[in-house]
């Protein structure tokens, strides 16, 4: 039974072992890391354009309008004013 089930066993391996996969070519696989990671414009020396500066302010507006509402209403409750 064991020697039947060898047989069968190598019989369905041997076209998977003879099939062989196409292999990368080395310079494809290693070409994505041969330059470095650094910005085009380094962080340090980055200027905002007016409209940026404009719509990051506007937005925080907001969120300090909305935060300064939740400090009032949760201090009302607290004092009970």
């Amino acid at each position: 039974m064991a020697a039947l089930l060898r047989q069968a066993v190598a019989r369905s391996a041997a076209p998977l072992l003879a099939m062989k996969k196409p292999l990368a070519p080395a310079s494809v696989a290693r070409s994505f890391a041969t330059k470095a990671a650094s910005p085009q414009t380094p962080l340090l020396h980055y200027t905002f354009t007016q409209h940026a500066t404009s719509s990051i302010n506007h937005r925080i507006f907001y969120v300090n309008v909305v935060a300064m509402v939740l400090v009032y209403d949760l201090g009302s409750a607290m004092l009970d004013i």
